[in-house]
């Protein structure tokens, strides 16, 4: 019986050190262009709830969202990217961000799910900081977008 529990608790160890090696990301994609980001970054996917447009010294922030009792900011990730939305259906991804939630309005192939290797997973700083390196999900290399800190470096004055 003794030899049986450790057999159960060593095999339960290299599943728990197998988990540890993957990293779960979501797969995304905004005007077609598509994207990866950790799973703790994301706070939901909704029907897009149409937005409303608000004026703002923000950079990509220029709407505002109705969610439950209150309204959450637009990030304009397709502006950022330069990628035209011409979805009639989007999908709103809410994203947990330093400063609060935020809403991406995204297109609207619903977003997979992908337990990634961390051996493919490359981060690298490059001249976009919100975007952390690339990843492979599935046979596809993506770029992993910085969800929490987006936008946070072009709101700093130079």
């Amino acid at each position: 019986m003794l030899r049986a529990q450790l057999r159960r608790q060593s095999h339960t160890g290299m599943k728990g050190a197998a988990e540890a090696r993957m990293q779960n990301m979501v797969v995304f994609s905004v005007g077609g262009q598509r994207l990866a980001a950790r799973t703790d970054e994301i706070g939901g996917v909704m029907p897009w709830p149409g937005s409303t447009a608000v004026p703002s010294d923000t950079p990509f922030v220029t709407a505002l969202v109705r969610q439950e009792k209150g309204c959450l900011p637009v990030f304009d990730l397709a502006a950022k990217f330069n990628r035209p939305m011409q979805d009639d259906e989007p999908l709103c991804l809410v994203v947990k961000h330093v400063e609060g939630p935020l809403a991406i309005c995204i297109d609207s192939q619903v977003p997979s799910l992908h337990m990634v290797s961390r051996s493919a997973v490359q981060y690298r700083a490059g001249n976009d900081p919100d975007i952390a390196g690339t990843c492979i999900a599935g046979e596809e290399e993506l770029p992993i977008i910085n969800l929490t800190t987006l936008g946070v470096s072009s709101n700093r004055p130079a």
